[in-house]
């Protein structure tokens, strides 16, 4: 008995140690929210769903800006810092369950929002945004502002517009789309995904 009782509690012990990994393997170390595979993972499911249910699913793209100017300023620890409290903010912002703040490479983050609509997702990329810039960071490398601030793209797909299996990668052209829309046009703003957008991005 006490043999089987050992051999449970190391099951369980490697059961919660392989949990751990697993949700290591999904976190970005520095920021502490889910990392782009997660955020791949995390986009499928919501797919499927909103296909299931006949619903839309948003996605934002943010990018810090002028960054490197940042860091060039005040050092590559005060960036790493920066960045937790860009995320720390947006995170505390984003309640409904199935929300989802990842960071996706360097300075840019994504925000994935299940069943949101365009006028939906833009609330909130309008509310991230005034979270981020209520942080007065100082930022004296900026071009368009003397405190950090966030330029984003933003789109709402319906799901059922596009069946097919590039639909993830539809919903990730056209916020990409939007956010260099943003910066091209001054930074410190929120762009939602139109024709335009498009265009100015092969051009």
């Amino acid at each position: 008995v006490q043999d089987i009782t050992d051999g449970k509690h190391t099951e369980d012990e490697l059961g919660r140690y392989r949990n751990a990994l697993e949700s290591q393997v999904r976190m970005d170390p520095l920021t502490q929210v889910a990392n782009r595979l997660a955020l791949d993972e995390a986009v499928a499911r919501a797919w499927s769903q909103a296909l299931r249910e006949g619903s839309s699913l948003a996605l934002l793209m943010i990018d810090v800006d002028h960054f490197k100017a940042y860091n060039d300023s005040y050092g590559h620890v005060a960036g790493d810092q920066c960045l937790q409290q860009v995320a720390t903010a947006m995170s505390a912002l984003l309640g409904r369950a199935g929300d989802l703040l990842a960071r996706y490479g360097g300075e840019e983050f994504a925000v994935l929002l299940p069943g949101a609509d365009a006028p939906a997702a833009m609330a909130v990329a309008l509310r991230l945004q005034d979270a981020v810039r209520q942080l007065a960071l100082p930022h004296r490398g900026s071009a368009c502002c003397d405190s950090v601030t966030l330029s984003m793209g933003v789109t709402s797909l319906q799901a059922a517009h596009y069946p097919g299996a590039d639909a993830a990668q539809a919903l990730f052209q056209q916020a990409d789309a939007a956010l260099y829309t943003a910066k091209q046009t001054g930074r410190n703003r929120v762009v939602l995904f139109g024709a335009d957008c498009m265009q100015a991005l092969h051009s």
